[in-house]
């Protein structure tokens, strides 16, 4: 019996020992990946990215970055998978979430194999979202300022005395991240340049866009996002979007919103009176062609300024650049004309003070037709705008576009 109880306190010994070098192992291999981790955040945070969340596990990266040095949609993703992979080679996958404003818009899933990346890019971002839900994220964002500075360019040749009006002006566009999914914008525009008459708006001192947009929700089927203040120089009020990604690459969106209207003033420009008062009301169908990189775009409803009407563009995607054709029937007239945005700041504009001044990514650009005067006049086929940058290169988070070019960027085939 003696023998037993010895044998019996040498197993319990052995048991608390096993039981202690497991847990000392389990507790060593946590702080390893946690100084990975660590790491691995200061060489993103060396990139000039922002809202870095990263969490090790095992081969696996799960990542989550807001993008403001790099131009364009993909371009920071390249960017993040090449520094983090070739300073830390244990990462064999990564799982990256794209954000916009601190929302998340894609996910990247990368491996390489056999010297090729293997990547898809998709919406179906939950399980990424669930695993980085309590790490805090690093380099935050909020509050610091970009001041874009965008050129306008208008010239319009339906005079008979004369053959253009032309008008140059410059809109400096200050931007911030208040919290999540926030964003505050103001847009002074003025006129550097121009031969228009005393009733042109144009010609005086104006607001361009300022306003508040806030991303409610985003999720792999729906986004959500209103904003309130002035769409337009001359509209202003609140609107609300709702987005239903339908399949991969067709998203159908509702938007409304409520305005009301400024007459300025002639001589001082800065004074304006209140006008009339709109409810407007657009269905959207927007589809792109992974094969043709085509994005086909449908819109139908009431316009901004109380028109009733629809709209067709067939935009092509070249890379960065794009360009496209549009017609419109609304009012009982037609207007048609091209479109085309192009990379304009440089590919890396890394923000490393609270304040930055830069040029904008893209500059786009619309040309109208508008040969009937009553469609100028009544400034018919006017639609929201809640973002100086918005057109079809900047903040384009398409899946089977942003994918495609991250594959052909991280393969050698795109620069």
């Amino acid at each position: 019996m003696k023998y037993l109880c010895g044998d019996y306190d040498m197993y319990m010994k052995s048991i608390c020992l096993l039981t202690c070098l497991f847990l000392t192992v389990s507790a060593w291999g946590k702080s390893v990946e946690g100084l990975q981790s660590d790491s691995i955040v200061q060489t993103l945070k060396t990139e000039g990215f922002e809202d870095i969340q990263a969490l090790l596990d095992s081969d696996t990266l799960y990542l989550s970055i807001e993008d403001r040095a790099h131009r364009g949609t993909f371009r920071g993703a390249v960017a993040a998978i090449k520094q983090v992979t070739e300073k830390h080679p244990d990462v064999q996958r990564v799982e990256m979430l794209l954000t916009d404003y601190k929302m998340p818009q894609l996910i990247v899933h990368a491996f390489k194999r056999e010297g090729t990346w293997d990547i898809s890019v998709d919406r179906q971002m939950e399980r990424t979202r669930q695993v980085l839900r309590d790490v805090k994220p690093q380099v935050p964002s909020t509050g610091r300022i970009d001041i874009t500075v965008f050129p306008i360019i208008s010239l319009v040749n339906n005079k008979l005395d004369h053959l253009f009006d032309y008008c140059i002006r410059i809109a400096p566009a200050f931007a911030a991240t208040l919290w999540k999914g926030a964003r505050l914008t103001l847009q002074p525009v003025f006129p550097i340049l121009h031969n228009l008459d005393e009733d042109e708006t144009a010609r005086y001192i104006q607001i361009g866009q300022a306003n508040l947009s806030q991303q409610i929700l985003s999720t792999s089927r729906w986004q959500i996002s209103a904003a309130a203040g002035f769409f337009h120089p001359e509209r202003a009020g609140a609107q609300a979007k709702v987005t239903f990604h339908a399949m991969r690459n067709l998203d159908i969106f509702v938007d409304a919103g409520y305005t009301y209207g400024f007459n300025y003033s002639k001589q001082k420009g800065l004074g304006f009176i209140r006008g009339s008062q709109q409810f407007n009301f657009m269905a959207h169908a927007n589809y792109y062609e992974p094969h043709t990189k085509l994005q086909i775009e449908l819109q139908g409803g009431r316009f901004l300024y109380g028109d009733y009407g629809g709209r067709l563009d067939v935009s092509r995607h070249f890379g960065e650049y794009v360009i496209g054709v549009y017609g419109i029937l609304t009012g009982g007239e037609y207007n048609a004309g091209f479109h085309f945005a192009i990379p304009m700041g440089g590919k890396r504009q890394k923000r490393s003070a609270f304040v930055r001044l830069r040029l904008p990514e893209y500059y786009g650009l619309e040309y109208s037709m508008q040969s009937f005067f009553k469609y100028w006049e009544e400034k018919m086929g006017q639609s929201f705008a809640t973002q100086p940058d918005q057109n079809r290169a900047s903040h384009y988070w398409e899946p089977a576009y942003v994918e495609e070019y991250i594959r052909k960027m991280l393969n050698g085939n795109f620069k």
